[in-house]
């Protein structure tokens, strides 16, 4: 078996033991297939549990537990990315790894996604911490002698990223470490990067998926303003603009969850700054060439010790194809695991 490498300095900014599969170095192919290819079903059965917000507002929570579990073992909050679900392949494989260790696995439904959809008026974006703080409270009621792991994947990294920052003055009963994994810390970079010819493809899929769901909610909540509809290029009887996801955040996100528009939200949400709060071991893992996931941002952090920055040259968003050690070909899944079993 090859051991991932610790490292205790701040930033690491080497391959190291990440090498991406022959022909699979284009960090295109690496997304790509990242997230077409399933993850496994989760081993064991799932239990949901509601967590009611202030507001009114529900999260689910799906809860596998792995046989021998007892009180005081560790239990891990897994949170999806952009359009995602408890039900997304990344979240399923780091679940399946995470039980057969015998780790308790809970799988959030950010507000208003997968099976919360129909449970929640307004929408998750990356400034709603308190919705993962809420998960946390919850799981850690369930056995609060147990050492909770905390693992966000793009969006739900950079909303991990925040809550943990924001525990430094208001601390999360149990929790114990943290992995970021492609969290886009700088909005506004994001943004631009998505908006790029190249990356057309990521940009449309994360707009259709986003529609999808709001047509769902409204479903649900008639009496809620509409979903966007993009205006028409030319007058009325001109084609309708492109809806990209600044217009979709501007018409939608932005208006429903209190910012002026997507640029306030953009500003305001972005956890880059936040970042040297955290007291909590933390592991950030990203790809220097993620498509839409700004590195510069990642290589000017000043970090203390607690805070291990991994930048990897190969990758793409949330890809990491490469050997694992162990004959699979998920690195980062793998690595992820090691790293914060090794450490609880």
């Amino acid at each position: 078996m090859i051991r991932p490498s610790f490292i205790t300095s701040k930033k690491l900014h080497a391959d190291l033991d990440f090498r991406p599969l022959p022909f699979l170095r284009n960090p295109h192919i690496q997304t790509v297939l990242g997230a077409l290819m399933p993850g496994p079903n989760c081993p064991f059965p799932d239990r949901r549990s509601l967590v009611r917000l202030s507001d009114g507002d529900c999260l689910v929570l799906h809860n596998n537990t792995p046989p021998g579990w007892k009180l005081g073992d560790p239990l891990a909050l897994l949170v999806h990315g952009l359009s995602g679900s408890h039900a997304s392949p990344h979240i399923c494989r780091l679940a399946a790894l995470l039980l057969m260790r015998r780790v308790r696995v809970v799988r959030m439904d950010l507000r208003g996604a997968g099976a919360g959809v129909a449970l929640a008026r307004h929408v998750y974006h990356a400034g709603r911490s308190d919705d993962v703080r809420a998960a946390l409270t919850e799981i850690h009621s369930w056995s609060p002698t147990s050492p909770l792991l905390l693992i966000g994947l793009s969006l739900g990294g950079a909303l991990a990223l925040r809550l943990a920052s924001e525990a430094a003055d208001r601390p999360v009963p149990g929790l114990t470490r943290l992995v970021a994994v492609s969290p886009p810390i700088d909005l506004p970079l994001c943004s631009t990067l998505l908006s790029l010819p190249q990356n057309r493809l990521y940009e449309d899929s994360f707009v259709r998926d986003l529609l999808i769901e709001a047509r769902l909610r409204q479903r649900f909540f008639p009496d809620l303003p509409p979903p966007p509809c993009p205006p028409r290029n030319g007058g009325d009887k001109g084609r309708r603009c492109r809806l990209t996801m600044r217009l979709f955040d501007d018409l939608y996100t932005a208006p429903r969850s209190g910012f002026a528009d997507a640029l306030d939200y953009y500003h305001k949400a972005s956890c880059a700054a936040l970042i040297p709060n955290i007291q909590l071991s933390t592991l950030i893992l990203t790809a220097r060439d993620d498509p839409f996931i700004a590195v510069e941002p990642f290589e000017e952090l000043k970090v203390p010790s607690n805070i291990l920055v991994r930048i990897v040259n190969h990758g793409g968003h949330i890809g990491f194809l490469g050997w694992d050690g162990r004959g699979g070909i998920r690195w980062a899944d793998r690595y992820i695991v090691e790293w914060i079993m090794e450490r609880t």
